[in-house]
């Protein structure tokens, strides 16, 4: 994995939860084998890296009140500090979060977007990004 990541871009998936190695690995797998781009490979790696540290628990917190609780769920995050409620903002909003930080590490325009739009609903009108999606939501 290393020979496909920058420095920057390394630090980043290092910097990031271990149980999401396991998962962007897996969907670097899946990509390489269905014939992806470098760009793509790159991204399967660095997708998730917005979301930073987190514990198990804010993952549950945050799957139970997006299934449950929705309009609880968004009122209970916050933007702000180190607390629970900023765990649940970066999940929901990790992909953007994740984006800015490999733009600022200098990745590639295309890894960017595709960070950026992961976890969009799959467009009709990009096969590339839908497959991107579809892979990561099955891994």
């Amino acid at each position: 994995m290393r020979a496909h990541l920058a420095p920057a871009e390394l630090a980043l998936f290092l910097a990031a939860e271990p149980r999401d190695y396991r998962h962007s690995v897996d969907l670097f797998e899946a990509l390489r084998a269905a014939g992806a781009t470098e760009a793509e490979l790159v991204a399967a790696l660095v997708h998730d890296v917005g979301k930073g540290r987190l514990r198990a628990w804010h993952r549950v917190v945050f799957v139970v009140l997006g299934a449950l609780a929705p309009h609880l769920g968004r009122a209970l995050e916050v933007d702000r500090g180190a607390s629970w409620r900023r765990a649940l903002w970066r999940l929901r909003h990790h992909a953007r979060l994740g984006a800015a930080l490999l733009a600022a590490a200098g990745s590639e325009a295309w890894v960017v977007e595709l960070v950026a739009r992961h976890t969009d609903a799959p467009p009709e009108d990009d096969a590339v990004l839908a497959r991107f999606i579809e892979f990561d939501d099955r891994f």
